[in-house]
């Protein structure tokens, strides 16, 4: 027992040692713990903070962008012709789709889709992975609700996790409350989007491009920490700019006569097929086009009526273009008879013929070794002695070709000038073509049948606008006006020229009469009025050529209405039509059908009777013109 307690002794300060050696490993790692930890505490806090800073707002924080409205473009009544609306696409995330079926069932339903199909890309998706499938583009904002909710009544026996999850994503769209009228004046916007600065329409023809400035708003952005079910925080929002929203632009164009615009050119294009066709309105007084329609065509919202190239050639190229070109100021054409009442109406001006003159037509002239012939031609046939007004009221090329040689090319190419039908007349149409023909220094052989050829509407080349203008000339007592499409922003314009005398423009526009009650332009006489106006049948230059292509034409008609108090100019025009191909048979119809609906939508009351059909002695459009 006494050597017992000795050798308990060494035992305890053995074990002793044992733990205190522990206890030092022990405390040597958790010193080099403690470093380590406080070294990493120091790198992280010290060392990665600004990236570990940035990495903590990307998680927390959403940078979103506040859309801003298009502008609205306006009738010149302020109704909308295209405004913008904010819609939005529709996304599911296929990984959190347990019942495809019932899923695709339900957004079919909603969208007017077939589920068949959409339940096949669900399972795609899920099968590729995917965590995002578009199922719609630009929907309504309600459409999104009311499949959130359909989703929710249907999947509320799932867990939430385990229910579909539907997203949205804002997008601008344009809507065209008047339906798709004056496309090609419009003109067409794309989406662009971008994550980033926020989805917007990007402007690609018409009004919407020339003034996109205008029009284009400016998308703000607002960024703060984002809550579970997707939504900003009020209290956390770090910045905030509002998004400014386009101007409107207000257009000359009237919605109700731009539709009876639209409908007439309907029926020419269906009953006679051209290819292409134009119908366009103009009032003289203050230059303001009310109704440009265009034939082909497409619908603004659906764009129908546009088809790619085929392929990439010049001509498939140009044909896939034929539905957005505005032929009011894209396309040139020989004005042919349309043109002689300008010519008349600029040398009675100059002084170069006088009211009294006559001029006598056997059917044919001969101009160097060319015979230019009349409509009524052969031996012994012409319209005999004419005054002015029977030279209109005939379309006599015989009497046109005398007055040519007395005045010779200088003249005549200055009589056209005088109307400006070879200057740009930037009515706020893009991409507009300029008349123009051959200057009388640059022609050195045939300068007499160049002449002749020119005063009756054959060697130039006009675009309908401006030809119409020119006619507005007659209509305004001999003042020239700019025409114009847009009132606001206002348009920078020329002010009015005179450009002949009142008593010249109301003797050319009795001998239009005569044309309508006599001549070639019949189809066009509206009961309980007097009509003015001019049919042109011009045959098409071969392209790139001379001379011309055989059966191929543009028929035309220009009238004022009514003659006696002018409140509108109608030019109609169809390029290449079947079945006919004459000016009074294609395109006076047309013309007969928009002006009587003016004079009911103008409240105009007749002033003519039934049994009159000579005209009176003296027009005065400021006798009745409102």
């Amino acid at each position: 027992m006494a050597n017992a307690r000795p050798m308990y002794r060494h035992v305890t300060v053995r074990l002793k040692s044992q733990e205190l050696r522990r206890m030092g490993c022990l405390g040597t790692a958790l010193a080099v713990g403690g470093a380590l930890v406080a070294a990493r505490v120091v790198h992280l806090q010290v060392f990665q903070h600004d990236a570990l800073y940035d990495a903590g707002l990307r998680r927390r924080l959403r940078r979103r962008p506040l859309l801003a409205k298009r502008g609205a473009i306006l009738d010149r009544h302020g109704k909308p012709l295209a405004q913008s609306q904010i819609c939005c696409h529709i996304a599911i995330d296929p990984t959190r789709v347990r019942e495809p079926e019932t899923t695709a069932r339900i957004l079919a339903r909603r969208l007017n889709s077939d589920p068949t199909e959409l339940q096949a890309q669900i399972v795609q998706a899920q099968q590729s992975g995917r965590r995002y499938l578009r199922v719609a583009t630009s929907v309504p904002m309600e459409r999104y609700q009311a499949l959130r909710t359909d989703l929710e009544s249907a999947f509320r026996r799932l867990r939430r996790d385990e229910r579909p999850v539907l997203t949205r994503e804002q997008v601008p769209t344009r809507a065209y409350p008047q339906g798709s009228i004056a496309p090609q004046v419009i003109g067409l916007t794309q989406l662009q989007e971008d994550s980033l600065t926020g989805n917007r329409l990007v402007a690609a023809s018409g009004i919407e491009k020339g003034y996109n400035a205008v029009l284009a708003g400016k998308n703000g952005i607002e960024e703060g920490e984002i809550a579970p079910g997707g939504l900003l925080i009020p209290e956390t929002i770090r910045q905030r700019v509002l998004p400014t929203d386009g101007a409107s632009v207000r257009l000359t164009l009237d919605t109700a006569i731009q539709t009876v615009a639209e409908d007439a050119l309907e029926q020419l294009w269906r009953r006679h097929r051209p290819k292409g066709a134009l119908i366009l309105v103009l009032e003289p007084h203050t230059g303001d086009i009310l109704a440009i329609a265009n034939r082909p065509t497409f619908d603004l919202a659906t764009r129908k009526g546009l088809q790619p190239p085929r392929n990439d050639t010049p001509a498939e190229r140009d044909r896939a273009m034929e539905p957005l070109r505005n032929r009011a100021v894209e396309f040139l054409c020989e004005p042919g008879s349309t043109v002689k009442p300008l010519v008349v109406a600029s040398l009675l001006a100059e002084g170069a013929i006088n009211p009294t003159s006559r001029y006598y037509c056997q059917g044919a002239i001969r101009v160097g070794r060319k015979s230019i012939r009349c409509v009524v031609h052969g031996r012994g046939r012409g319209h005999g002695l004419q005054t002015l007004e029977d030279v209109l009221c005939h379309s006599c090329n015989v009497a046109m070709a005398q007055m040519g040689l007395r005045v010779g090319l200088e003249g005549v190419y200055r009589a056209l000038q005088r109307f400006h039908l070879f200057e740009p007349m930037q009515a706020g149409l893009g991409g507009e073509w300029v008349g123009h023909t051959i200057a009388p220094d640059k022609v050195r052989w045939g300068r007499d049948l160049r002449a002749t050829n020119l005063a009756f509407g054959q060697g130039l080349m006009v675009s309908p606008l401006a030809l119409a203008a020119a006619y507005g000339v007659l209509a305004n007592d001999g003042r020239w006006v700019a025409p114009r499409v847009v009132l606001e922003p206002a348009l920078a314009r020329r002010e009015p020229e005179p450009i002949v005398p009142p008593e010249h423009a109301r003797l050319v526009i009795r001998g239009l009469v005569q044309a309508v009650e006599q001549g070639t332009g019949k189809l066009a006489q509206l009961k309980g009025y007097w009509v003015a106006g001019k049919t042109g049948t011009a045959q098409k230059a071969i392209e790139g050529g001379r001379g011309y292509a055989q059966g191929r034409y543009v028929a035309s008609f220009v009238g004022i209405v009514p003659a006696d108090a002018p409140r509108a100019v109608i030019l109609v025009l169809a390029d290449e039509p079947q079945n006919g191909y004459y000016g009074g048979e294609i395109a006076a119809p047309a013309f007969r059908q928009v002006a009587q609906y003016l004079m009911w939508y103008w409240r105009i009351p007749p002033s003519r009777r039934e049994t009159t059909r000579t005209p009176p002695t003296i027009f005065n459009p400021r006798t009745r013109a409102g």
